[in-house]
């Protein structure tokens, strides 16, 4: 969902930001095409009007040259007669076919290797004048660049202001002389007339203020685009801070780390390196913010912040995730995977400790996490690929993983995720999903192992146990789903089942005209945090009808280290019901002898653990077993010892008075239905 939400704000950012930029370089470049397309336009029309003129004033020439002709002189004839109508220097030239010069005036004469073309409305052809500055590799020169000082700077007597100022602005300053070819009705000969193409001060006033015109019309467009590109990006600058900032710490947030994390673990160069995704967890932060108030829990979290940044080096990154939970990406060295864990592991450590200097008048502990990343090569040992799908999430969600691993591993204090803690990471996965629906459909079996009489070698009991038999995956341990039950609090509605099986089962017996065996049941420890549990475990019995003396009720040794006064209580309500409650496990933890003396136990079943070891402690166990069955004699209880499995250990007990035996030397669990037949043989 983050990589989702990630991609829509950077989307937006590129969406607010690129476009005014696109726009701006294109506004500029139009600004600058239409700039140069109106000033050309506009000396063209200048200069066109008086091509034009000239133009005209040829075909007048060319007139009188035809007239003349039409009077019967010859071509020369003619234009030497036409010489003295025409301007005095307006020069005429015809040619012959082969260009050979009939007739010239001037002098100057046309040069023909030089073509000019005139484009005003129509297309005018003409050729250089042999005498013009023009170059013969520059094609047609018709404007020079002159400076505006050369321009505006002369000073006129203000005496005579408008007749000075007509004559400085009709000065020429450009001025190009060429010969402009005009239709003849002899297409023996071709006229060129002389005309010069001239630019006065006055024009080139008009070019420079028209293109400043122009100019300043489309620059006050271009500023105000450019300002408001300015401020778009100044405002996409201020909200990517916001978007990236994590208000506790006044550091980056979680958001840029996977964003910024992915982009140092895709790059092509980093690919022969080595990275770890750490999880960094304050223990008991919320008791740290209880205790010492919301800012200073805040502080602390800021100086976490800052100590990490001073810590983090090129290729590396950290954010907090969320609580007091930090992200870090670490660059690993080292040769083989060994030793790039060691060193990571190494500088982990040393990061916790110093961490836990940070408050030296308060005591801080930190737990940490590690999934490695190894260097990413494809499966021909070579590094061009990028890490396309590293996922930073899921990564940390390793790093995770490991880290409430530790909790139960406590040498182990930094643990590397590993693809066995996957497995069990899926395991308890797959159980949390499946249990209740393999609680509807009664998947849930009750097994029965048998409890003896030492002293007559009868059965006179059997302690009901759970057997998952999954539709999926088949018979399934207890050891193997119960530790997730009790984490997730299902253990409860277990207990209820099997109780409520029991129930059903001896109601079933009774009613047959079976044996009566009483079968005891465990009442889990997070079952005595309800309230009203003996009423409760009543009505679950009382629902099938058993006499109540036949259910023994289990209470595990660890659930005696809660509320006692809870625990004491409700013993009692179920004593007064009728049920006979025992403590199991007794021996398996730190026992407490002062339970036995507050609470009205009706039995006492010995841990199997007491028999286990060496000789010498075998030796020992038997000591406190001895003691043990002394004194529930002394306190009129009952005693079991279970996990039994060899003939020493049942004559021992025997010797001992022990009252009823459990384990594999009678027999295992096994099915009721295997049960009932063992009941019948025994009878």
């Amino acid at each position: 969902m983050s990589g989702v939400r990630e991609k829509k704000l950077g989307s937006l950012y590129r969406r607010r930001v690129w476009p005014s930029v696109f726009a701006l370089i294109f506004f500029a470049v139009a600004c600058l095409a239409t700039f140069a397309v109106f000033l050309y336009l506009f000396v063209m029309c200048i200069m066109g009007t008086k091509v034009v003129g000239h133009y005209e004033d040829a075909q007048r020439v060319s007139g009188i040259l035809s007239a003349l002709m039409d009077g019967g002189d010859t071509v020369e004839e003619a234009a030497e007669e036409m010489h003295d109508y025409i301007l005095g220097n307006q020069d005429i030239c015809v040619v012959d076919r082969n260009r050979n010069i009939v007739f010239l005036t001037g002098d100057s004469e046309p040069d023909f290797t030089r073509k000019l073309q005139f484009k005003v409305g129509r297309e005018f052809t003409a050729v250089a004048d042999s005498k013009s500055f023009l170059a013969p590799d520059e094609g047609m020169r018709t404007i020079q660049s002159i400076p505006v000082k050369d321009i505006v700077g002369s000073v006129f007597d203000p005496m005579d202001e408008k007749e000075t100022r007509t004559q400085w602005l009709g000065e020429t300053v450009i001025r190009q002389d060429y010969w402009l070819r005009v239709p003849f009705r002899d297409e023996t000969y071709a006229l060129y007339v002389k005309s010069s193409l001239q630019a006065q001060r006055q024009d080139i006033i008009y070019v420079y203020l028209f293109g400043f015109g122009v100019m300043a019309l489309l620059l006050i467009p271009m500023v105000l685009l450019f300002v408001n590109t300015i401020r778009t990006a100044v405002l996409q600058r201020r909200m990517s801070r916001l978007i990236y900032l994590d208000t506790v710490t006044g550091g980056r947030n979680w958001l840029f780390f996977q964003n910024y994390a992915h982009r140092i673990l895709s790059r092509i160069r980093n690919n022969k390196k080595a990275f770890a995704l750490v999880n960094l967890h304050l223990e008991r932060y919320q008791n740290y913010r209880a205790c010492y108030g919301v800012k200073a829990g805040d502080e602390l979290l800021e100086a976490m912040s800052g100590f990490l940044n001073a810590r983090v080096g090129k290729n590396e990154s950290f954010a907090r995730y969320e609580g007091a939970d930090f992200g870090m990406l670490l660059a690993c060295t080292g040769e083989s995977e060994k030793e790039r864990q060691e060193n990571c592991r190494k500088r982990v450590r040393s990061l916790l400790a110093e961490l836990t200097g940070l408050r030296p008048n308060q005591k801080i502990h930190f737990h940490a996490g590690i999934d490695m990343i190894p260097p990413y090569v494809d499966k021909d040992g070579k590094w061009y690929h990028r890490r396309k799908d590293a996922d930073v999430e899921q990564l940390y969600t390793y790093a995770n993983a490991a880290r409430l691993e530790s909790d139960t591993v406590e040498e182990q204090r930094i643990p590397f995720f590993d693809q066995d803690m996957l497995g069990r990471q899926k395991w308890e996965r797959w159980v949390e999903d499946t249990m209740e629906t393999a609680l509807h459909n009664g998947e849930f079996q009750v097994y029965l192992q048998p409890k003896y009489s030492p002293a007559s070698g009868k059965l006179v009991g059997a302690e009901a146990l759970v057997r998952w038999v999954s539709l999926s995956t088949g018979m399934i341990t207890p050891s193997h789903f119960i530790p997730i039950f009790e984490r997730t609090g299902f253990i409860t509605q277990l207990d209820d089942y099997m109780i409520s099986k029991v129930a059903k089962m001896q109601a079933e017996w009774m009613i047959q005209g079976r044996k009566m065996i009483p079968i005891s049941v465990n009442v889990s420890r997070a079952h005595f945090a309800q309230e009203g549990l003996a009423e409760h475990i009543c009505g679950l019995v009382d629902a099938y009808g058993p006499d109540h003396g036949l259910i023994e009720l289990e209470v595990t040794e660890s659930a005696f280290f809660d509320d006692k006064d809870i625990l004491i209580e409700t013993v009692k309500q179920l004593k007064a019901y009728g049920f006979r409650v025992s403590m199991d496990d007794f021996g398996a933890g730190y026992s407490s002898l002062n339970s036995l003396k507050d609470i009205p136990l009706d039995v006492l079943k010995l841990d199997g653990e007491f028999f286990q070891g060496d000789e010498e402690g075998a030796k020992r166990g038997e000591i406190v077993v001895r003691e043990a069955i002394r004194l529930a004699r002394d306190l009129d209880m009952c005693v079991v010892a279970e996990g039994i499995e060899k003939k020493e250990q049942v004559d021992f007990l025997t010797r001992q008075g022990c009252d009823m035996i459990q384990g594999f030397y009678y027999a295992k669990p096994m099915p009721v239905e295997e049960f009932e037949k063992k009941v019948e043989e025994d009878a």
